[in-house]
């Protein structure tokens, strides 16, 4: 029997550098900046970690934090993403003359039920 190589792709498996990617190298070396420039402009080092733990502490849980099952600062920027679209649902026919406190619409046209002369949103949720 021959063994055949399975091909995959290279493109996704993620550098590394000693025991670190390079997305985690990324985020430690823009936590440790303010540090830096804080202890560079002789400040003490409680002076210089002081204010600069909150990003610190951001930074590291952005190198290594997961979320879902996905890197933490992608979910976070996905979260973002999501909280600054417009959220209104509206169907192509709809009167585009709603006011914007109205929130979600419904996005299916009523159906008229011909036998009794209601409205449903969708067919199956006759009642």
């Amino acid at each position: 029997m021959t063994s055949a190589e399975v091909p995959q792709p290279i493109s996704s498996v993620p550098v590394r550098w000693g025991g670190f990617t390079a997305h985690q190298l990324g985020w430690l070396a823009a936590g440790a900046a303010m540090p830096y420039l804080l202890l560079r402009l002789h400040l003490s080092p409680a002076g210089a970690f002081g204010p600069s733990a909150p990003w610190l502490g951001t930074a590291v849980c952005f190198a290594f934090g997961r979320s879902e099952g996905r890197r933490l600062d992608a979910w976070v920027g996905d979260w973002v993403w999501f909280k600054l679209q417009p959220h209104r649902l509206s169907h192509p026919d709809a009167l585009a003359s709603l006011p914007p406190a109205a929130g979600y619409v419904p996005v299916d046209r009523p159906l008229r039920d011909a036998g009794r002369g209601t409205t449903a949103s969708l067919p199956w949720e006759s009642p």
